[in-house]
């Protein structure tokens, strides 16, 4: 029970403690093939996570009966469960046979009570369903009009192509800014680490400019000497006139803090597309391993030590 918890979307990241504790009121359910699950007007007793098979959101007219949203695997319902006195708008049905957890409403509210700061984690992700689903009705209504509306992946798509353009500015300036700092250093050990953390840096730029060519956006052409100096990298412009390893490590490493507070704010946004975000977070582990390292080789400067060798790097 705890697995399939675990590997369901809308918990993924949760604490252990939180999974064990929602396994102890989760119950498997099956439903048939086109089976009412919960019919308009009637408040949800459950919160349902959708293991497999697909279901219809549904708005019944005397004449006929449109559909508003279908889900599937990863997708949950019934969040009028853990609302006092609000009953759901639309009717539930299978599209085909499917298989839920169920998690009990009052058992359920009766856990976040206990638990303000999961409350509160669990409400922002309930409101990222109830805005999926505005946005859903939007479209049918849009539709009704012959207008189109924006879908929620367009607007996660444009969401995501801002962010990218941020982390290929940071990237852009990290290159420049390992370069730069190889060609004014005296020990050619530092300037060849340096220059292969500009290359390196210089790749991953050129992976999220394939990524946000594919979501349909243009790449940023930003990446200057001067923009660099702006973005993290100020200390370094006094570093290297002088040439001294220790200064301009220590530059280094204020652009890494800076690139790193970028790539964590980007992977903290809930509009990611979820194929880019490993992109992402590989890119940020890599980013603070050269972090650390830089970190660590300051340190063993100051105190006189022989350079060691760098971590390697996946």
């Amino acid at each position: 029970m705890t697995l399939a918890l675990r590997e369901h979307a809308f918990l993924s990241g949760l604490d252990e403690g939180q999974y064990a504790t929602l396994a102890k009121i989760a119950q498997p359910v099956q439903f048939g093939e086109y089976e009412l699950v919960l019919a308009a007007k009637q408040r949800s007793l459950a919160l349902y996570l959708v293991l497999s098979g697909s279901f219809s959101i549904e708005l019944d007219t005397r004449l006929y009966t449109v559909r508003i949203q279908s889900l599937g695997p990863g997708d949950a319902f019934g969040w009028s469960s853990l609302l006092e006195d609000h009953d759901t708008l639309f009717g539930v049905r299978t599209r085909e046979c499917s298989t839920v957890l169920r998690l009990d409403g009052a058992r359920l509210s009766a856990v976040l009570r206990e638990d303000p700061a999961f409350a509160a984690e669990l409400l922002r992700r309930t409101l990222h369903l109830a805005a999926v689903r505005v946005n859903a009705t939007e479209i049918c209504l849009g539709e009704f009009c012959g207008v189109r509306m924006r879908t929620i992946e367009d607007k996660m798509a444009d969401a995501t192509t801002r962010s990218l353009n941020k982390l290929l500015e940071v990237c852009l300036d990290g290159a420049l800014g390992y370069r730069t700092a190889a060609e004014h250093l005296h020990s050619s050990k530092l300037a060849i680490i340096f220059t292969e953390y500009s290359i390196r840096r210089a790749q991953y730029a050129k992976e999220l400019r394939a990524e946000i060519e594919r979501l349909g956006g243009i790449p940023t052409q930003s990446g200057s000497v001067a923009a660099s100096l702006h973005r993290g990298w100020i200390a370094l412009k006094s570093a290297i006139s002088g040439g001294d390893a220790k200064a301009i490590i220590a530059a280094c490493e204020a652009g890494e803090d800076a690139a790193r507070a970028g790539y964590e704010a980007a992977m903290n946004s809930d509009l990611m597309l979820s194929d880019i975000r490993s992109v992402v977070e590989a890119q940020w582990r890599a980013i603070d391993q050269s972090h650390r390292w830089l970190r660590g080789i300051h340190q063993e400067l100051a105190s006189g030590v022989e350079l060691p060798a760098p971590e390697s790097k996946s």
